[in-house]
């Protein structure tokens, strides 16, 4: 116990000084290039963040957009899971639906906003976006644990007589869990991305997109870096929200 309490304790430290460092690298690069249009220093950018943090529209922006990414995750989460569900049921799903999540992981992020933008408005395009990103995931994964379930396991619960309840209970569900939870925390943080990326392009009203726009067309640069900073921070508490609340969902 004490070991493992050590090892976490100097993983911490050595994120801490790496973290640490490249502020170092960042304050340097900034006295010597001494323009805050291209580089802001640290102190600027902390100013900059104090004033969107106290502003009054920081927390409906921020709010709005975990709204939106929460809602294309759980949407593309459980489209996933039954066209998975019906891929591993139905051949034919799996061919026709293969082809599909080819195309929306190898195509640029940017040019599906901007093709979707034409039909749809700025709230439906951030969600709709969230959902791609979170559907090809979260099925193909699925998918990869459907295929490792132990086929002498599943004739072991047909001889057994299990109902289809049962078998899920005892096989299916706890093979698909391993490649789910993986599969999820991979894609709340692209969901994230994706999100600020499409409010940014259709400039979606009182969102951080829209204020990540506004400071890039005044050339407030500070306040770029700021709202940076403030899209990192909550993408790690997203990130870690989500392990913690599937870490207490598997016990």
């Amino acid at each position: 116990m004490l070991s493992i309490m050590k090892s976490n304790l100097f993983k911490t430290v050595k994120f801490i000084l790496s973290i640490l460092f490249w502020i170092v690298v960042w304050e340097v690069a900034a006295r010597l290039i001494n323009h805050s249009y291209l580089l802001p220093t640290l102190p600027q950018t902390l100013v900059a963040l104090w004033k969107i943090v106290s502003s009054g529209r920081f927390f409906s922006a921020v709010f709005l957009s975990i709204l939106r990414v929460v809602s294309g995750l759980v949407i593309g989460t459980l489209l996933a899971i039954i066209l998975a569900a019906l891929s591993y049921r139905f051949e034919i799903v799996k061919m026709l639906f293969s082809p599909l999540v080819s195309v929306v992981k190898s195509t640029p992020i940017a040019s599906v906003i901007i093709l979707l933008w034409i039909m749809l408005s700025g709230n439906l395009l951030a969600i709709f976006i969230s959902v791609l990103m979170v559907l090809p995931i979260v099925w193909q994964n699925l998918i990869d644990g459907y295929n490792s379930i132990d086929n002498e396991l599943l004739e072991v619960c047909h001889v057994f007589n299990f109902s289809y309840r049962k078998r899920l209970k005892v096989l299916i569900i706890p093979t698909l869990i391993k490649y789910f939870i993986p599969a999820l925390i991979t894609s709340v943080g692209l969901a994230w991305k994706a999100v600020i990326s499409a409010e940014i392009i259709a400039y979606v009203n009182n969102s951080i997109g829209q204020f990540i726009n506004d400071s890039k067309y005044n050339f407030d640069t500070p306040s770029v870096f700021a709202w940076t900073l403030i899209v990192i921070i909550f993408s790690l508490i997203l990130e870690k929200l989500t392990k913690y609340l599937l870490a207490r969902y598997k016990k």
